[in-house]
């Protein structure tokens, strides 16, 4: 699944995931699962067809990352790894940030 929300220069790109990290910090071994959400740049594009052509939209680099992750092998819904990424360098993440908030009230955490 994957969803985007455009707001004319900013969007939010939503989708699900399943991954082995190959470097996994310890005692974070297992497989995570749940849904990232990107903050990125939109932008529309030029074009060289009719007036009534429809325009291309360019999903751009993110500018901040959240992942609501948990262990495969965790209780469903207990967030474990549930961290964001403040720092993004083009497409690539820097460093998980983990916080008390974000893993007992996601939710709310992204809200505010």
């Amino acid at each position: 699944m994957l969803r985007v929300f455009a707001f004319d220069r900013i969007g939010v790109v939503l989708g699900d995931l399943y991954f082995v990290d190959p470097d996994p910090m310890p005692g974070q071994e297992s497989p995570e699962r749940g849904v990232r959400v990107e903050v990125r740049f939109v932008e529309s594009q030029e074009h060289e067809g009719s007036i009534y052509a429809a325009r291309p939209i360019l999903i751009g680099e993110p500018i901040w990352r959240l992942d609501l992750l948990e262990s495969v092998d965790g209780e469903p819904g207990s967030f474990d790894r549930t961290h964001h990424h403040p720092l993004m360098r083009g497409y690539e993440p820097g460093s998980r940030k983990f916080e008390k908030d974000l893993s007992s009230e996601p939710l709310a955490y992204l809200a505010a």
